[in-house]
């Protein structure tokens, strides 16, 4: 299972120091450089404080003085620059409280995320905490996650916007968990239409296997929102999950939050149709009820857009809601539930 953590890097010197060090040892000063090098003492003075960095020029030059390879200077460079980078976005990072408090923290008990370690004061926590939701979204910046979830990319790429979902944080930490989880277990790229004739084919397959699964175990009848469990996933659902494998249709079923009680969502990810369902529903029929819906957007829907089940978004198409209701009906009829 992946976990996303701050990586801790140790304060670091600019290459200066270094060079300053080489040069005492050689038993040269700064002018002595500046002329074996031909610049002037102030350019010289600059690299050794830092002030100015170490290009390949530079890097050359000092390798003909002091013997030192100039790959040596530049990957010192190099990793100074990342230093101060990261210490830049670790300040701005540390100004984000209520940007990390939006997310549930049910997500650590999960093993989603690692728990950020501690800082020093507690500006420095806030900005490790933030810098693991940086790294579990895959996004740069607060900013990014904004624009991405709740702006025109996401758009572009689900076809909705977040904003209007009732928690927008919680419902997109769990769709990112189920991109997180299909990176993990890569599939073959499908074409839609492929898919579709190998879905009527063996539809009725999947209709006996969910007649043959109608009963939630005793086992999972207890399991709630506060079962510290991450993702429980028993023999139908691992059936299931392999059944429409081999159609070509990644199934996941993944805990959702009380603040963004999605049941299923479907969508295309890296050209595989992905259906996600919550994991704890309270009946088997709640949950085939739900996989036929989103099984239905696989039909009839095409590659674009992202269709959410239980959850309110104005825009969405109320019709092919309907069509995908209509097909859910007819697909418990056949498997023998009696409100089907």
């Amino acid at each position: 299972m992946n976990v996303y953590h701050c990586d801790e890097l140790a304060v670091i010197f600019p290459p200066g120091r270094d060079l300053a060090e080489k040069i005492q040892e050689m038993g040269m000063d700064a002018n002595d450089l500046a002329a074996r090098m031909g610049y002037t003492p102030k350019a010289v003075n600059d690299i050794l404080q830092g002030n100015v960095r170490i290009v390949s020029e530079v890097a050359f030059l000092l390798e003909m003085v002091t013997n030192i390879p100039s790959s040596y200077w530049l990957r010192r460079q190099v990793s100074y620059d990342e230093y101060l980078i990261r210490e830049k976005v670790k300040a701005s990072l540390g100004n984000q409280p209520l940007w990390k408090k939006s997310f549930p923290a049910e997500a650590c008990a999960r093993n989603w995320i690692e728990k950020a370690p501690e800082g020093k004061s507690k500006t420095e926590t806030t900005a490790n905490e933030v810098h693991t939701l940086l790294k579990f979204f895959a996004v740069g910046t607060p900013q990014a996650w904004d624009r991405y979830y709740k702006d025109a990319r996401l758009k572009v790429a689900f076809r909705i916007s977040l904003a209007e979902v009732k928690d927008p944080y919680a419902m997109s930490m769990w769709i990112r968990r189920g991109e997180i989880l299909s990176d993990e277990d890569p599939m073959e790229q499908q074409d839609h239409k492929a898919v579709r004739k190998k879905l009527k084919q063996h539809l009725p397959e999947i209709i006996d296997f969910a007649a043959a699964n109608k009963i939630l175990p005793e086992s999972a009848k207890d399991i709630t929102y506060n079962t510290p469990e991450a993702d429980v996933v028993d023999d139908c659902m691992t059936g299931l999950a392999e059944l429409c494998r081999k159609i070509g249709i990644r199934i996941l079923f993944v805990q959702n939050f009380k603040t963004a009680p999605v049941h299923g969502m479907y969508r295309w990810y890296k050209d595989v149709p992905l259906i996600q369902l919550h994991d704890r529903f309270k009946s088997r029929e709640a949950m085939w009820h739900t996989f036929f819906h989103e099984l239905a957007h696989v039909l009839y829907h095409g590659k674009k857009g992202i269709c959410l089940q239980n959850v309110e978004i104005t825009h969405h198409h109320p019709e092919k809601e309907e069509e995908a209701n209509c097909f859910a009906q007819k697909c418990m009829a056949e498997a023998g539930f009696v409100d089907g």
